[in-house]
């Protein structure tokens, strides 16, 4: 499709046309939005506002092609289905000037935004990991339209964690015993999201994320990952953490300790004794004092994944999870060198990789 030198939003007041305004911005276009209903001001992603009279109006033909004369409009989002089929018409019938109306009927396009989650959701269903785990009884899976609804909301949720990985995640759900799911490092909660739907679907437990969210106390990760220190002065952590709590809101049974790793360790052990964690802007949640599932996703530097495995595996049960996020990693070999050492040791009975995590089971009694 030819990038749009104008792009007209009409009806202008919907919400979801503003990724789609962003988008052609970015790409040079102006973004005027139209309304038929009297709006105080123009949305904030649009350059300017214009008034259109209803599409039942007998008017409403004239006024638009001049609108479209006027403002040199070569493009139309139309995100109500009402009006994109009014307009569909108008081109069909080939009178007044030629525009290009934007994708297709809201409905469909709504389905075909669907579509991805469904196909990675037959993904999920068919995946043979969690039977193919040796001395491991399954639960059963999620239903599709579950895994759907999983899937769509991890990708809502910013960050890092890939699909391949989720797919990992679902399958090992189905083999933990019940227990607390862990996380050192959190930051936008993607992967968090992901484990707390799945801990909750299956009865394992709550979902704690460690993670300092504090500029002050972030450390390098090593030559190689300079780049990614250096960058540190971009990013808000403040704000990072107010989406991290808006997710957890959304996930349910999550809770967080903002410290570094080796400081909430206290912390975890002091809520196990009274048997809940308490957060200021979220519910409380169980803590049994006993890891189900292990993240370790902090700093990636050796010394700092090692006394993450030291300070926070001794909690991890027999038939509990550790997961080393980016045992394959550009920027350096922390996670790679700490799980090597623990797979030449005799703690963990099965092992395997998934994007760039390394996944091992604490051996079964």
């Amino acid at each position: 499709m030819p990038i749009p030198s104008t792009l007209l939003i009409f009806p202008a007041g919907i919400d979801g046309t503003q990724a789609y305004a962003q988008t052609a911005r970015q790409l040079g276009a102006a973004v005027i939005g139209a309304t038929s209903v009297p709006l105080d001001h123009a949305p904030a992603h649009c350059d300017a506002l214009i008034t259109l009279p209803f599409i039942t109006d007998t008017a409403f033909a004239a006024a638009f092609q001049d609108a479209i004369a006027r403002h040199g409009i070569t493009h139309v989002l139309a995100p109500h289905h009402g009006v994109w089929w009014h307009l569909r018409q108008l081109l069909d019938q080939g009178a007044g000037a030629a525009f290009e109306l934007c994708g297709q009927h809201p409905f469909q396009a709504h389905w075909d935004t669907f579509q991805p989650h469904l196909a990675w959701a037959d993904q999920a269903c068919e995946d043979a990991l969690a039977q193919a785990v040796a001395g491991a009884r399954a639960a059963a899976p999620m239903s599709r339209l579950q895994y759907a609804s999983l899937h769509r909301g991890f990708l809502r949720t910013p960050g890092e964690t890939d699909e391949e990985k989720l797919l990992a995640l679902t399958a090992i759900a189905r083999l933990l015993p019940q227990g607390d799911v862990v996380e050192i490092g959190s930051l936008y909660g993607r992967s968090a999201y992901a484990l707390s739907r799945l801990a909750q679907h299956y009865g394992i437990g709550s979902t704690l994320c460690v993670d300092p969210w504090r500029m002050e106390q972030i450390e390098d990760q090593g030559p190689a990952a300079q780049n990614l220190y250096d960058g540190r002065k971009l990013i808000n952590l403040d704000h990072v953490f107010a989406q991290f709590c808006a997710t957890a809101c959304e996930a349910g049974a999550m809770g967080y300790i903002r410290a570094p790793s080796v400081d909430a360790i206290h912390a975890y052990r002091t809520a196990a004794q009274h048997g809940q964690l308490h957060n200021p802007e979220l519910p409380p949640i169980a803590i049994q004092g006993r890891i189900a599932l292990l993240h370790i996703d902090g700093n990636h530097r050796l010394d700092h994944v090692v006394q993450d495995i030291a300070t926070w595996a001794p909690s991890l049960i027999p038939g509990g999870w550790l997961l080393l996020d980016d045992y394959v990693w550009t920027y350096g070999d922390g996670p790679q060198r700490a799980g090597d050492a623990l797979l030449q040791g005799n703690e963990y009975d099965c092992a395997f990789t998934a994007s760039d995590t390394l996944f091992l089971r604490r051996r079964l009694p």
